[in-house]
């Protein structure tokens, strides 16, 4: 299994329960989902990461194009619940100053 996702929507946030590894194979079905999303935004969203085992530097990529596309429109993309591995890698690459990352989803959900 490469990446699951479940979408809800709540007044204010679209959430992606993202479950998996976003590998390469992961991180193309992500940026096919987010891609339908960022052409008419209504809403921020928030990638749930709390059961991602795994990210490339694709998923890191897709995450932060589609955070630039939603900024250009008012919106913007939450990382939610990154385990230590995850937090890391984007630390290490330089885009957790792009992108919030929140402890838990009830955090990201919070501010």
């Amino acid at each position: 299994m490469s990446i699951r996702i479940n979408k809800r929507s709540n007044d204010k946030y679209l959430i992606y329960q993202l479950e998996g590894r976003l590998d390469t194979a992961g991180s193309a079905v992500l940026k096919l989902e987010l891609d339908m999303e960022t052409q008419n935004p209504s809403c921020s969203i928030i990638l749930d990461m709390s059961h991602v085992s795994f990210i490339s530097s694709a998923g890191i990529g897709v995450t932060v194009k589609s955070h630039s596309l939603l900024k250009q429109k008012g919106f913007e993309i939450r990382v939610a619940a990154p385990n230590d591995e995850v937090k890391k890698i984007y630390d290490l690459l330089g885009f957790s100053h792009v992108i919030r990352l929140y402890a838990t989803l009830g955090d990201a959900l919070k501010d």
